[in-house]
């Protein structure tokens, strides 16, 4: 009887071992695919940064070129009505 009852404490342990190990697998496994999950967002929220950090520089390029065509346009009428003014137009 004492056996028996020790076999069966025995067989009782063993499977709440295996089901402590199986929790652990499960928590593993879920924590790696919430890290997985993160670190795939944060690539995601810093490959739109970089494309974010493009346009700004494009803008500010464009704008830079904007306003040296502009000036260069001034200037250019400035000199048509001078010439204009000369012919007596």
């Amino acid at each position: 009887m004492f056996f028996h009852l020790f076999q069966s404490e025995s067989d009782v342990l063993e499977k709440k071992q295996q089901e402590l190990a199986s929790c652990v697998e499960q928590y593993n496994s879920a924590i790696a695919l919430v890290t997985g999950t993160v670190n795939s967002l944060n690539s995601l929220s810093e490959s739109i940064a970089e494309k974010i950090q493009e346009i700004d520089e494009y803008q500010s390029k464009l704008a830079s070129t904007r306003d040296g065509l502009c000036k260069m346009k001034e200037k250019n009428d400035k000199v048509a009505a001078n010439f204009s003014a000369l012919l007596g137009d």
